[in-house]
């Protein structure tokens, strides 16, 4: 039986241990404190957020087909409510949302938690660049240089930057993976130790630094006693101030909330900004999956679609089975 290494233990890392787990001894490993990847969940009890995928949408029919026995459980709910377009001293205009928006429960990081019950998953380990190939596997090392296990595959649903870094030099210099990139993307958490009294559950900001404002706690199992705010940025104001301090980008981001949304953050009893380097995929220089069967590497990651959850599930089973036929 092959042993097969992924890491990375997001949506496609883990959609990948699970579709190959019945053919292959699998171990996925996983850099921060515990699965989700973009689908993490910054716990500030009370508060929750959903500081990176903030929903999903459910298109094509045979991920229908997989959330489906999902929702009957409770793990998935739709998550509906008024959604407005915001615009500084502009009035607001509301939005339709012409499809189901789905998020996990309790939280989006629940959706990873279920799937990786009954699999290996590592958490708090990175793993070091690839060094040659020995010829009874690859022996995968962690950052300190302590032996991980010997594996016939590896596969790396990191970022492309991150793999790339793992993977040289075993990556040829045109390889199609140099080309991408994905943007960066700040996010705010704001809570307020009261309910949410607006009428509204989400915002498409305009014209703004910032580009969405989410009412977390309006989403089905979140505390609706207190209120959690999410906002993300636009990718182009996250590349222009990637390297910012944080307290300097912080201030930024409240100043700029405060002027768009007319909400006094003096109120809160939480405030809190994280950077996500690698958010969003600039889709005029995309990549597919990819499977070297003479090196028995691999990678996938929601960089081969538009970063939607269900275009990474798809992605990830797809280079399943091309795994698959050379084991």
């Amino acid at each position: 039986m092959e042993r097969i290494a992924i890491i990375g233990a997001g949506i496609s890392g883990l959609t990948l241990a699970s579709a190959l787990a019945s053919s292959a001894q699998v171990t996925v490993f996983e850099k921060a404190r515990g699965v989700g990847g973009r689908m993490s969940t910054r716990y500030a009890p009370p508060y929750s957020f959903d500081h990176g995928t903030q929903f999903f949408t459910a298109r094509d029919p045979s991920f229908q087909h997989h959330i489906s026995p999902l929702i009957e459980k409770g793990l998935i709910a739709p998550w509906t409510g008024k959604v407005i377009s915001l615009a500084a001293e502009q009035p607001t205009t509301d939005r339709l949302w012409f499809e189901p928006h789905y998020v996990a429960v309790p939280n989006m990081n629940s959706l990873c938690k279920s799937m990786a019950e009954g699999l290996q998953v590592l958490c708090n380990v990175e793993v070091a660049p690839l060094p040659q190939k020995d010829r009874d596997g690859w022996h995968l090392t962690n950052k300190n240089g302590a032996l991980l296990g010997i594996f016939d595959w590896v596969v790396s649903t990191a970022p492309p930057a991150q793999t790339i870094a793992l993977f040289e030099p075993h990556l040829a210099s045109d390889h199609a993976l140099r080309q991408v990139r994905l943007h960066g993307c700040y996010a705010i958490m704001i809570g307020f130790n009261k309910p949410w009294k607006k009428s509204w559950i989400g915002a498409k900001i305009q014209h703004s630094p910032l580009e969405w404002v989410a009412v977390n706690s309006t989403k089905p199992g979140r505390d609706k006693t207190v209120t959690s705010v999410v906002a993300h940025t636009t990718s182009t104001w996250a590349e222009e101030h990637i390297n910012d301090d944080m307290e300097h980008a912080e201030l930024l981001l409240r100043q700029e909330f405060e002027r768009v949304t007319k909400i006094d953050t003096r109120d809160a009893d939480y405030f809190s900004c994280h950077r996500w380097r690698y958010a969003v995929v600039d889709t005029t220089q995309q990549c597919e999956a990819f499977v070297d069967p003479a090196l028995s590497l691999a990678s996938s990651g929601d960089w081969c679609s538009v970063s939607r959850i269900e275009d990474a599930w798809l992605k990830a089973l797809e280079l399943a089975e091309r795994i698959k036929e050379h084991c």
